[in-house]
C-alpha cells in the first residue's frame, strides 16, 4: 500500500489529507482559533476534589474545567502492573501510561487549592472537558519521555523478537535516572546514536518546561504541542508515505527544518505544490469531505449506507437500494453487505468516528455468508491505526464494535446543529405550523380584546394560509367573529409568525 499527505495550509487553517491508493482515508484539521490541547502542558489549580469518583476538576485557564482522574496522578508509591494498557493513540505504546494495582484514595493525592502540573491527554470533546494527566510525556521522533515514571516500554506495533529486544536494551541502557521512556514504532532499525540524541533533545525541552513552571501563574499554559502540520510528520509519517505535497512554502520550509533536524530519511520525501488550482481539489479530497458530511453514502452496486451520530452511539444502516442483479435476496445481501463493509471503515476513518458502533447489515441465512463478512471487516479494519475492536454479530444481524476515540469527529468539527429543527434532524410541516398558529389566534382573541388580528409570516406560510388552508382560515374567522389579515415578511423565519391585535 503506498500513501501521500496532502498539507493544505492558510493563515486561519491547516487541512491534512492522507491519501491511500488515490482515496482520502483521513482528515486531520485545526483552525487556529479552536487549536486542539492534547499535548499541552498547563500549570493547573485544583478546584474540586471528588472522592466519589475519584476524580477531581482542575482549572487550566479554559472555559470547562479538565477532568483528572486519581489513576491518572503520579504517585511514586504506587507500583506498576507487569501488564500494561496504553493511551497513546499512535504508537499502541505498552505502557505509556501504567495502571496501578491499588490506586490510593485521590484526596490522599491531591486537595482543592493545590496547583499541579498536568497535560491534556484527550482534547475536549462534545459537551465534555479536556481529560487531564499528571504522568506528564514528551514526545520526540523515536520517544516519548516520561519525567515522572521509571520505566522503559516499547510500541507493540514493533514486531521481531531480536529488533525488541535489541531497542529494549538500548533503552534501558540510555534511561535518565528517576525518568523513563517508551520507544516508538519508527524507532525500529536505527541506532543507540540516533535514539540518544532524540533523547537529549527532549530531556533538555523537560529541563526548560521545569523552569518556566516555577515563575509561571495558575490555570496558564507552560509548553504547547506541536502545530499540526509537525505533529502529523512526527506521528504519522510511516513507510507506506512516499510523499508529502505541501502548498505553502512558508509551511514547507518548517517541515523541511524540522526533518533536517529530527528526520532526515523524511526530508526526502517533501515536495512544495505551487500550482493555482487548490490541492485538495487535484487530488478529489474536497468533493470526499463533502460527501464525509452527508448521512447517506451511495455504494457502486446501487445500496447505500446511512450513518446517524448520536451523543450515546454511532448507529450505521446498509441498505441494498436498487442492488437487484443476483439469483436470490441472500446472494443480494451478502454481495450488498460485502461493498458495505469497505466503505463502512473507508468513512470511520474519514469521518472519525468513536465509541460505540453498531452496524445494521442486510439479514442473511446462511452461517458461511456471515463469517466471510465478519473476516472481510476484520481485514478491513486491520488498515485502520486507531484501535477498533468487532465484539459480536447478533442474532438480528447487528455487529457491534468500539472505536477509541482520539478527537473531534469531521462532523463535530465542520457542522453545527440546525437553527431551525434544533439538533431534531427534522423540520415542522407546514400543516403543523399553521394549525400552530390557529391555537395561537384563538387563545389571543379570547385572552385580549380586538375587532381583527393581523398574522404575519413567512411568505412561503403565507403561501399556505392562502391556498391549502384558506378553508380553515374562513372557518376560524366565523368561529371568532373576527377577520383575519396575512401579511408576508421575508425577515422571519418560515417556522417563526407573529400574532397582532388591531
Amino acid at each position: 500500500m503506498s500513501a501521500e499527505l496532502l498539507v493544505n495550509t492558510s493563515p486561519f487553517e491547516t487541512r491534512i489529507a492522507r491519501v491511500e491508493n488515490g482515496l482520502a482515508e483521513e482528515i486531520y484539521i485545526e483552525r487556529e482559533r479552536e487549536r486542539g490541547l492534547k499535548g499541552n502542558i498547563y500549570k493547573g489549580r485544583v478546584q474540586r476534589v471528588l472522592p466519589g469518583i475519584q476524580a477531581a476538576f482542575v482549572d487550566i485557564g479554559m472555559v470547562k474545567s479538565g477532568f483528572l482522574y486519581a489513576g491518572d496522578i503520579a504517585a511514586p508509591e504506587a507500583e506498576p502492573l507487569d501488564e500494561v494498557v496504553s493511551e497513546n493513540d499512535d504508537d499502541d505504546i505498552e505502557n505509556s501510561a501504567p495502571r496501578r494495582r491499588v490506586i490510593p484514595p485521590i484526596n490522599s493525592l491531591v486537595r482543592e487549592g493545590q496547583d499541579i502540573l498536568v497535560q491534556v491527554s484527550k482534547d475536549p470533546i462534545a459537551s465534555k472537558g479536556p481529560r487531564l494527566t499528571s504522568l506528564l510525556s514528551l514526545a520526540g521522533r523515536y520517544l516519548v519521555y516520561l519525567p515522572a515514571l521509571e520505566h522503559v516500554g516499547i510500541a507493540r506495533r514493533l514486531e521481531g523478537k531480536e529488533e525488541r529486544e535489541r531497542l529494549l536494551a538500548i533503552g534501558n541502557d540510555i534511561r535518565p535516572e528517576n525518568a523513563g521512556l517508551i520507544i516508538r514504532t519508527v524507532a525500529e532499525g536505527h541506532s543507540k546514536e540516533e535514539l540518544q540524541a532524540d533523547l537529549d533533545f527532549l530531556t533538555r525541552l523537560w529541563r526548560d518546561i521545569e523552569q518556566r513552571s516555577k515563575d509561571a501563574a495558575s490555570a496558564s499554559v507552560i509548553h504547547r504541542e506541536l502545530s499540526l502540520h509537525l505533529r502529523v510528520m512526527r506521528d504519522y509519517v510511516d513507510d507506506a508515505v512516499q510523499k508529502i505535497h505541501i502548498d505553502s512554502r512558508e509551511t514547507y520550509q518548517s517541515m523541511k527544518k524540522f526533518a533536517d533536524s529530527f528526520m532526515p530519511e523524511v526530508a526526502q520525501r517533501l515536495y512544495y505544490y505551487p500550482g493555482d488550482r487548490p490541492i485538495f481539489d487535484v487530488y478529489g479530497v474536497e468533493e470526499e469531505l463533502n460527501r464525509a458530511l452527508k448521512r447517506s453514502v451511495p455504494l457502486k452496486s446501487g445500496g447505500h449506507i446511512v450513518i446517524e451520530q448520536t451523543e450515546a452511539l454511532i448507529a450505521i444502516d446498509v441498505n441494498s437500494g436498487s442492488f437487484v442483479r443476483s439469483r436470490s435476496m441472500e446472494e443480494t445481501g451478502f454481495k450488498t453487505n460485502l461493498e458495505a463493509v469497505h466503505e463502512i471503515v473507508h468513512q470511520l476513518r474519514l469521518r472519525n468516528l468513536g465509541g460505540i458502533i453498531v452496524v445494521d447489515f442486510i439479514d442473511m441465512q446462511e452461517e458461511e455468508n456471515k463469517a466471510r463478512m465478519l473476516e472481510v471487516l476484520e481485514e478491513a479494519l486491520m488498515r485502520d491505526k486507531t484501535k477498533t475492536n468487532v465484539v459480536q454479530l447478533s442474532s438480528l444481524g447487528l455487529v457491534e464494535m468500539t472505536r477509541k476515540r482520539t478527537r473531534e469527529s469531521l462532523g463535530r468539527i465542520l457542522l453545527k446543529e440546525c437553527p431551525r429543527c434544533e439538533g431534531v434532524g427534522h423540520t415542522k410541516s407546514a400543516t403543523t405550523i399553521c394549525y400552530q398558529l390557529f391555537r395561537e389566534i384563538v387563545a389571543e382573541a379570547r385572552a385580549y380584546p380586538c375587532e381583527k388580528l393581523m398574522v404575519i409570516a413567512h411568505p412561503k406560510l403565507i403561501d399556505v394560509l392562502l391556498g391549502e388552508e384558506s378553508d380553515q382560515v374562513v372557518r376560524l374567522e366565523q368561529f371568532l367573529g373576527k377577520q383575519i389579515a396575512l401579511k408576508s415578511d421575508m425577515q422571519l423565519d418560515p417556522e417563526h409568525f407573529e400574532v397582532a391585535l388591531l
